[in-house]
C-alpha cells in the first residue's frame, strides 16, 4: 500500500507527516482506500518510506482525531467506515494551491510554461 499511495518528498515545503496525511486523505476521497481498508503498521510504513516512526505515528494520530482512520489494537489501523468528506470548494482550492506551488517550483528551476505543459500531458498519458 505505501509504495502505491504514499511518497515523501524531502524537498517539498510540507513536512513529511503532512504529506502522509494529505496523501491518505486524497486516497480515501478518490476511493483508492475503501472504508475498513487496513493500513500498514507505523513501523512498517516508516520503514517503507525511510522516515522516523514518530512521523508516521503523528500522521496517523491526526487522521484518527479528524475521523479518517480508526485504530483497534488487535485489528490495527484502518480507514474509518464513515470517513468525513471535504467540501468541493476546499478540495478545489487544495488542488489549485498544490498545482500553483508545483508549477512555480518548476519555473524557479528554469522550466518554461510550455515545457511544464508538455510534461504534464505526458505524465497524464502514463497514468
Amino acid at each position: 500500500m505505501s509504495q502505491q499511495f504514499i511518497v515523501v518528498d524531502e524537498a517539498a515545503e510540507a513536512p513529511p507527516y503532512r504529506q502522509i496525511v494529505d496523501q491518505l486523505v486524497s486516497a480515501i476521497e478518490r476511493g483508492d482506500l475503501k472504508p475498513g481498508a487496513p493500513l500498514p503498521t507505523v513501523r512498517q510504513l516508516a520503514g517503507d518510506l525511510g522516515i522516523a516512526p514518530n512521523t508516521v505515528a503523528r500522521a496517523y494520530a491526526e487522521l484518527q482525531e479528524s475521523g479518517w482512520l480508526v485504530s483497534d489494537g488487535r485489528r490495527g489501523t484502518h480507514v474509518a467506515d464513515d470517513a468525513p468528506k471535504r467540501d468541493r470548494t476546499e478540495r478545489a482550492r487544495a488542488l489549485r494551491d498544490t498545482v500553483t506551488k508545483f508549477v512555480e517550483t518548476l519555473r524557479q528551476r528554469g522550466f518554461t510554461s510550455q515545457e511544464v505543459s508538455i510534461a504534464l500531458r505526458q505524465a497524464e498519458g502514463d497514468t
